[in-house]
Formats: C-alpha cells, sequence, structure tokens
C-alpha cells in the first residue's frame, strides 16, 4: 500500500500527468481513468488511446494521419534495476490510417509547423544518443 500521505488514487492522478508530459505530444486520453497500475511490481497499463494528428509529424513522417488508436500499452519498469535492465514496452491495437503529406496544400504555417516538428525529433534523436554514450562511458569509468 502507499503511505497515508500519497493515496491510490492521488499517486495514479500524478503518473497519469507525468506519462502526459513524456507521451502527450504522440497521443491523446492519458488520464487516471485510461491508467491500470501496480506501481511496486513495475507494471503500468494504458488504455484506448487516441493518437494525436501532429504525432507522425513529431516522429519527422512526411504523412498526414487521418485516423489513429492504440488499445493498450504496457510498461514494464525493473525498478530495482532500472539503470541496468530495459524498460519494456508493450502496444496491442495499433490501428494508423495516414496519406502522403501534400505540402502543395500547405500554408506557410502548416510547413513551418511540420519543419519544427522534424528538427524537435532529430534533436531528441541527438539528445538521447549523447545521453547514452555519456552513460555508456561513465559505467565504463566507474566499473
Amino acid at each position: 500500500p502507499l503511505p497515508p500521505l500519497l493515496g491510490a488514487d492521488m499517486f495514479q492522478g500524478i503518473l497519469a500527468a507525468v506519462l502526459d508530459r513524456a507521451l502527450g505530444k504522440y497521443v491523446a486520453g492519458i488520464d487516471s481513468a485510461s491508467l491500470r497500475v501496480a506501481v511496486f511490481s513495475g507494471h503500468v497499463e494504458l488504455t484506448a488511446l487516441t493518437l494525436r494528428p501532429e504525432a507522425l509529424y513529431a516522429l519527422g513522417l512526411p504523412a498526414d494521419l487521418v485516423t489513429g488508436t492504440i488499445a493498450r500499452v504496457e510498461l514494464h519498469v525493473p525498478w530495482a534495476r532500472l539503470g541496468s535492465e530495459p524498460i519494456r514496452v508493450l502496444l496491442e491495437g495499433v490501428h494508423v490510417v495516414a496519406v502522403p503529406v501534400d505540402v502543395g496544400a500547405w500554408d506557410e504555417e502548416a510547413r513551418a509547423a511540420w519543419l519544427w516538428a522534424r528538427k524537435q525529433a532529430e534533436v531528441e534523436a541527438e539528445l538521447s544518443c549523447m545521453l547514452r554514450e555519456l552513460g555508456a562511458a561513465g559505467a565504463a569509468a566507474a566499473g
């Protein structure tokens, strides 16, 4: 059980807010109702999520999302071995309908938004790579 100062409902709300910050640019519908948590076992499950129209842009893909849903996202977080074991993510019931981007139909604002999202995705990927390299170098120096 959770400590008395942090009830299960409050914890679930906080976790939903954290997940929404991490995944919110890709999916809508992350809230306490879509979330089931067995936090101490490291099991987190999200259900009935909707992909945001700009989700493919955030991934740098040149496609317009017509519709997209994810029936279930399951996370297994190895709390005790967080630095040495991976976090596992299972996606079920992913349905995406997308069409090629019609760049000619865009106005300048839409083109700028797409370019910005692509650039953000590139920077995030590069930063992630650098952080992994730093972590590996730190582990090698410590070992």
